[in-house]
């Protein structure tokens, strides 16, 4: 049975610049078996696909066995 995932923001800044860069990770398992998803762009947490990387790391673990 899948345990699920875990899903993460990370949003970074550089003022000096003035870019701002967005990722998602996921980190998912089922027993003893571990999956890794991320994705990055550059622009801020509003962008991020949230609801579909959501969907894609549900996928993921569902795979796994």
């Amino acid at each position: 049975m899948e345990e699920g995932a875990w899903v993460y923001s990370l949003d970074t800044a550089d003022p000096q610049v003035g870019n701002t860069d967005v990722h998602l990770f996921a980190v998912g398992r089922d027993g003893r078996t571990v999956t890794y998803v991320r994705w990055g762009q550059m622009g801020d947490l509003a962008d991020a696909p949230l609801a579909a990387f959501r969907t894609t790391a549900k996928t993921a673990v569902n795979k796994l066995w």
